[in-house]
């Protein structure tokens, strides 16, 4: 074994966001570590003893590289890097690293155990409407739906169209017909939230969007008010060459026009002639 490979250890790169307890790992690798900072790194490396080791925090923050990486490949003892992702660590430095995840996410809940043990678990009342369709649906506790509805305030349209689908409608007919848009808000989501017991059982059904015609906008872009009369108007053959140069070629199928005549390259472009009076 040559000198240059003697007491030579691989760099070692703890990745894991905040809370997961990425220093306190980083020294269970080193005995009396030198700690730097990855955006502020100005020490003479020679000077730090082999079996002491080295930390640098935060190389996903502004990392001066050409620093790290001179420690890197002249210290002979333990580096320990740590970052809160890999992606942001320089390629450089990261290929240099053996990669190691840092604990588990629930390790910041762990320590705030440790420290209050009667601390209750983080709740968030902001929903999207999949979710909160969902805890309508299963949740028995009606008062945390009704304080989950206060808060995130989902349009009252969407939300009727999403239960119609998993509910019987006789438990919305009366919210729907008389509370809605006539009595307050606040006193619709109350209403709704105990309009439903829970314990649904299943899949959640999603709302089918409605298919609507376009003969009628078709209808408006040509100047004719009322569609039924389009038919009797195409019998008319200057007309329907007419409509064909407003419309593309699906929306006369649509119209059973026809297909649009395609010009080819090889086509002779026309060039309507001016005369005098044009010039006048």
């Amino acid at each position: 074994m040559g000198l240059t490979n003697l007491n030579k250890q691989r760099p070692i790169l703890l990745t894991g966001k905040v809370g997961t307890g990425k220093s306190q790992k980083a020294r269970t690798f080193v005995n009396n570590p030198v700690v730097f900072f990855a955006n502020s790194i100005d020490y003479d490396i020679g000077s730090i003893p082999m079996d002491d080791g080295i930390i640098i925090e935060d190389v996903h923050y502004k990392p001066e590289k050409d620093a790290i990486l001179t420690i890197l490949r002249n210290y002979r003892g333990q580096v320990v890097l740590t970052s809160i992702n890999e992606k942001s660590v320089p390629k450089e430095i990261k290929t240099m690293c053996q990669i190691k995840r840092a604990g588990s996410k629930n390790h910041l809940r762990e320590s705030i155990e440790a420290l209050a043990p009667r601390s209750e678990q983080p709740f968030s009342y902001e929903r999207d409407t999949y979710s909160l369709v969902m805890e309508y649906l299963k949740t028995t506790d009606r008062e945390l739906i009704r304080e989950l509805l206060l808060f995130n305030k989902p349009s009252d349209t969407q939300l009727l169209s999403w239960l119609c689908e998993n509910m019987h409608p006789n438990r919305l007919i009366f919210i729907d017909g008389v509370v809605r848009r006539r009595w307050s808000q606040r006193y619709f989501y109350e209403m709704l939230a105990y309009a439903h017991t829970g314990n649904m059982v299943g899949r959640l059904n999603m709302p089918m969007r409605g298919t609507y015609s376009k003969i009628p906008s078709l209808s408006r872009r040509l100047g004719v008010r009322n569609p039924k009369l389009l038919p009797q108007l195409f019998q008319d053959e200057d007309f329907k060459e007419w409509a064909k140069t407003k419309l593309n070629n699906a929306e006369c199928r649509l119209l059973k026009l026809g297909e649009k005549k395609r010009r080819k390259k090889t086509d002779p472009i026309k060039v309507q002639q001016k005369s005098l009076e044009d010039f006048i």
